[in-house]
């Protein structure tokens, strides 16, 4: 076992060193695997442990291999991109602030299609119904009310669902997976809006007024 282990490693190595040889000549660097590109040499070999049971951690539900793991709350992603932008949902971080209004966003895409609100901005059409959208992604998910479309299925019960989050949210309810919580209580959320209306206990905000009597609700 210890010499079949030791010549697929061999392998493996052989294997990815090939593949550098065979791009170097060019500017950029190419997966033959799946075709990804890279500028430079270490980019490309870290990308290719996704492609080996190098270092990869495997969701429990759906199977995938993604490397780069969440020391919060054990979610991994495929690119370490994402987990940054992920961590930040534990941490708070807002690093990409509107200046007009001064709302925080964790990535730059969502400061963009936020900034729509002030602009009014509505250019993604459904030929359709008509309606716009301030984002491409807005007016792709919309489509799906037309076609019905719902791409998103859980592998344990197979519902589906038209939003990747909307799935997401699902999944906990077979992993009792609870990441949302109030640092006051200790008390954990399935949902961050759950979280949210919680934490109205603690601060007294009573966001809502009635129009009949004006008493805050």
């Amino acid at each position: 076992h210890q010499e079949l282990k030791e010549e697929q490693e061999s392998q493996e190595i052989d294997t990815k060193q090939n593949q550098l040889n065979e791009t170097q000549d060019k500017n950029v660097l190419s997966c033959r695997i799946c075709d990804e590109t890279f500028t430079e040499n270490i980019l490309l070999m870290k990308h290719l442990k996704i492609h080996t049971d190098e270092g990869l951690f495997s969701c429990k539900i759906c199977g995938k291999t993604k490397p780069f793991l969440c020391n919060l709350c054990g979610k991994s992603f495929s690119q370490k991109g994402h987990l940054t932008i992920h961590t930040r949902t534990h941490t708070g971080e807002r690093p990409f602030s509107c200046k007009i209004c001064e709302k925080g966003f964790i990535e730059k895409g969502l400061l963009t299609d936020h900034m729509s609100v002030h602009t009014g901005e509505r250019p993604f059409l459904c030929k359709i119904c008509g309606k716009g959208f301030c984002a491409k992604a807005f007016l792709n998910l919309h489509m799906r009310v037309h076609t019905g479309d719902r791409p998103f299925s859980c592998v344990i019960c197979g519902k589906t669902y038209t939003q990747k989050n909307h799935l997401s949210v699902h999944l906990r309810t077979h992993t009792s997976e609870r990441p949302f919580l109030c640092k006051v209580c200790g008390k954990r959320f399935r949902e961050k809006c759950h979280l949210t209306v919680h934490m109205r206990i603690h601060t007294g905000e009573k966001p809502f007024s009635c129009n009949v009597c004006d008493k805050q609700l």
